[in-house]
């Protein structure tokens, strides 16, 4: 049986400066292996997920300055189809440039948008959902969203309030959305999960281009009026210059925020399964095995009396005595010591070796 013709983007931007020092300008998260023990990169792992939903080759949203690693990473396919940002303007230009060029290359079949930082278990679950998502946008004149059942009271993560239910599939159900929510208080959050009614949001995207198209044209016209001036030159040898140009014109806004909170259509797939947004070292901990003092190692690593820690040896050895509940990671001649809890803060770091000219540690 053929697989359904689908525009696949994969969101593969962002400079991973929470993953300092793994993280560096030649060595943005998506090309790291975060992903517990998996020896692959985050976009690696994404790549094989998605590449069975259909035949037609994915397409990677990333800033032009990742460039050169993404060739040290992909076959040279892969990267000709790469869609490069002449520089990073959040998700709402990421996602806005997909969906102009499915419009210009297949108007007719639906674009489906995933990020390549995210764990999910189990694949054959994710790849279910994805293809539902897809069929709906297809038959609908929503942007559909996936939403994940939450099995905690998360508070870094965005939240969907369930509206009417409009269809159901095998893998999951469809709902309106009734509202966004931002990161909640852990109160909150409680009270979402306990009464139900909630999902977290899971970052992914289904929609035809004309209905997205419309959606930023109506509520983020400095986004599509630039994009749509350069989307003119599309498949000419000046597209890359004009597409320059609009960007210098665009805001650097999320596309929850600038889009989908006020969209008038917008529906959820709610499934239930393993999710995580990977977006600090406290979420890698999360998939580590841990021993019996919980502690969560990657690498060469020794722990002595030690309880909760997090401890990842990339290159050399690192041993800790004694102490609880902090985070080391080593790369090369490089160390991060921090608390646990404390990993949104890591950009702070690499802010201050910015101001203090420190570029050999973050090249």
């Amino acid at each position: 049986m053929p697989k359904p013709k689908i525009t696949l983007g994969i969101l593969a931007g962002g400079s991973g400066t929470r993953f300092w020092p793994a993280g560096r300008r030649s060595r943005p998260k998506q090309l790291l292996a975060l992903d517990g023990n998996d020896p692959r990169s985050l976009l690696a792992l994404t790549l094989e997920r998605v590449g069975s939903i259909t035949d037609e080759p994915p397409r990677l949203i990333a800033p032009k300055a990742l460039a050169k690693p993404f060739r040290r990473e992909l076959s040279k396919a892969a990267v000709d189809a790469c869609l490069w940002e002449p520089r990073p303007r959040n998700t709402a230009a990421a996602v806005a440039l997909i969906a102009y060029a499915g419009w210009q290359d297949a108007p007719k079949q639906p674009v489906l948008v995933v990020p390549a930082d995210h764990h999910v278990h189990p694949v054959g679950t994710y790849r279910r959902a994805l293809a539902a998502m897809a069929s709906r946008a297809r038959r609908s004149s929503s942007i559909v969203t996936l939403g994940l059942l939450p099995d905690h009271p998360a508070t870094g993560y965005g939240y969907l309030q369930l509206g009417a239910l409009v269809d159901e599939r095998a893998v999951g159900r469809f709902h309106e959305v009734a509202r966004y929510v931002e990161k909640p208080s852990a109160k909150r959050a409680k009270a979402y999960v306990k009464g139900g009614g909630f999902l977290w949001n899971g970052g992914t995207f289904a929609f035809m281009p004309e209905v997205f198209i419309h959606a930023v044209r109506t509520h983020l016209p400095e986004v599509a009026s630039p994009m749509e001036r350069a989307f003119e030159r599309y498949g000419k040898r000046d597209f890359a210059k004009a597409l320059a140009a609009a960007y210098d014109e665009m805001p650097a806004i999320s596309v929850d925020y600038g889009v989908m909170e006020q969209a008038e259509h917008v529906e959820t797939l709610a499934v239930k399964m393993g999710w995580d947004d990977l977006g600090s070292w406290d979420a890698i901990a999360r998939h580590l095995e841990p021993d019996a003092d919980g502690n969560r190692v990657r690498g060469d690593v020794t722990v002595v009396d030690s309880k909760g820690c997090v401890v990842d040896a990339i290159d050399g050895h690192v041993a800790v005595l004694g102490v609880e509940d902090i985070v080391v990671v080593r790369t090369g001649d490089t160390v991060l010591v921090t608390r646990r809890g404390q990993g949104e803060a890591v950009r702070d770091v690499v802010k201050r070796l910015e101001t203090g000219g420190r570029e050999d540690l973050l090249q």
